[in-house]
């Protein structure tokens, strides 16, 4: 039996001393694990979601491109007789006007723009000024109040960029107070302007890419609308007072393949 000495100091210290539970061990981490994801900052953008698929845009994946201006000539029908590639470049309407009635296309005439510029000549023979600012309207003005209003059915760029500025029926103002072998009619009722780009000083050579783009257009206008290769002339030929296309071109070369195509 415990005195009561003994009793106390047990009760007091002792077994409290064996009775406290041991701190329970930390548990190891599992080999592998993530730590937890961090806060993202608000601040900071989220990824943007990928798009879900939906319907694809008219013309995606078929090639198509897309469209500028309409032609301002329907299209050739004849399948050995295609119409060349071509960019539409409207011109004004007050550069232009209808074809006397009866009126049949038979003559084609070539020209030189005197102007070395794609961009310039397209704006003389087009009247479009859209872009140019002040200084380019004013100078547009200038040049027709001095030469009057031209327009041609075609330009050829420098790069070979076959423009179409005027519709093929209707009467482009490109050869003045021509006619064809002083036959007195007036050539432009009657014809279908062509225009290259270059300078006309006999200095400028015309681009390979120029005679290549004039191959195709030249011979199937021709085929188009029946005009002999004979017909396929120069605008010195129409009007004395002209030199164009400069002595430079080599028109035999047009005429020749004009010739393979319609005889």
């Amino acid at each position: 039996m415990l005195s009561p000495i003994k009793r106390f100091v047990n009760n007091t210290f002792v077994r409290p001393l064996k009775d406290e539970p041991r701190p329970e061990p930390k548990p190891t981490p599992t080999p592998g694990a993530s730590p937890s994801p961090r806060p993202v900052d608000s601040f900071e953008p989220s990824p943007t979601p990928s798009p879900s698929p939906g319907k694809p845009p008219p013309g995606y994946g078929t090639g198509t491109a897309p469209k500028g201006p309409a032609p301002l000539t329907p299209p050739s029908t004849d399948p050995s007789n295609p119409t060349p590639q071509m960019q539409v470049r409207p011109a004004k309407s007050d550069r232009y006007n209808d074809r006397p009635a009866g009126a049949d296309i038979d003559t084609i005439v070539l020209h030189h723009t005197a102007d070395g510029s794609d961009r310039s000549s397209l704006t003389t023979l087009t009247g479009n000024t859209d872009g140019e600012g002040v200084f380019g309207k004013l100078g547009q003005w200038a040049k027709d109040k001095k030469n009057g209003k031209v327009s041609a059915h075609y330009m050829i760029g420098k790069d070979g960029t076959i423009y179409q500025l005027v519709g093929d029926q209707k009467r482009a103002w490109h050869a003045g107070d021509g006619s064809l072998r002083g036959d007195g009619k007036d050539v432009n009722d009657r014809s279908i302007g062509i225009e290259i780009v270059n300078e006309g000083d006999g200095k400028d050579g015309y681009t390979e890419a120029q005679y290549k783009a004039l191959e195709q257009l030249v011979p199937y206008l021709a085929k188009r609308y029946e005009v002999p290769a004979g017909n396929v002339v120069g605008h010195k030929e129409t009007n004395p007072d002209k030199k164009d296309p400069s002595e430079n071109f080599d028109f035999n070369r047009i005429v020749r393949a004009t010739e393979k195509k319609v005889g």
